[in-house]
């Protein structure tokens, strides 16, 4: 007859989950472009930013796209990774994708062609339209990723 320290062993190897390699989270994305979003939130900022300090709010801003599932559900819907994560091979003057725009703004609706945000109080609305001014009707100007913004 077995102990009752033998029984609660065997009980506890039971219920002991099963060791395996640790799934990373890709946030619905495809895993270049989560990786990639991995990367960005670890780089330090770009070289030739004039103001470093706004960099770490669209880092965030981009993360918080990703997790949310936000850009899953934009890519979806026919956005590519320069929408969401773009911006212009000098500046955010030339192109600004949806990270860069946001500010910290809450998204509260998206569509194929737009995004709707909200402030902080939630009673302020814009609109990110997707191949709008700055966000991809220039033809000369070719958004580079966050990642690989300055480097």
């Amino acid at each position: 007859m077995s102990s009752w320290r033998d029984v609660a062993a065997a009980v506890a190897q039971r219920q002991q989950p099963a060791a395996g390699p640790t799934a990373i989270e890709t946030f619905g994305l495809p895993d270049d472009l989560a990786a990639a979003l991995r990367r960005l939130e670890t780089m330090p900022p770009p070289r030739k930013l004039e103001r470093s300090a706004n960099w770490r709010g669209v880092v965030a801003d981009a993360m918080t796209i990703a997790r949310d599932r936000w850009a899953a559900k934009a890519m979806a819907l026919g956005w590519t990774a320069g929408d969401l994560f773009g911006i212009g091979p000098r500046d955010d003057w030339d192109f600004q994708g949806l990270a860069v725009w946001l500010s910290s703004r809450r998204i509260v609706m998206l569509d194929a062609e737009r995004v709707i945000v909200a402030g902080d109080s939630g009673d302020h609305r814009s609109t990110f339209e997707r191949g709008g001014m700055r966000h991809g009707t220039h033809p000369t100007i070719t958004p580079v990723m966050l990642w690989d913004f300055g480097r």
